[in-house]
């Protein structure tokens, strides 16, 4: 018998911030959990993801992959509105 498995689809998952602070200040948390050179020798990878600026200015980070606290969780939005790229 074999079995069938469905892949998984990829669902980016955001946290919203009003300031673009907080944002950094959580990226950076996650780093320093997972160890990152920055936070060891002061140098190298520092955040596993960036926070960017969304349509109505705040700052969304992706947390896909994040340890996140019961009140981050509740907080997860999957819908972000990003401003549009501006013609080069």
């Amino acid at each position: 018998m074999s079995e069938e498995t469905e892949e998984e689809v990829y669902t980016p998952k955001y946290l919203v911030y009003d300031n673009e602070a907080d944002a950094i200040a959580r990226a950076d948390t996650e780093g320093a959990r997972r160890g990152y050179a920055y936070h060891r020798v002061g140098s190298g990878t520092r955040y596993h993801t960036y926070p960017q600026v969304t349509a109505d200015s705040k700052y969304a980070l992706l947390v896909n992959g994040y340890q996140l606290t019961e009140d981050e969780t509740d907080a997860i939005t999957t819908s972000v509105t990003f401003p549009e790229p501006e013609d080069v």
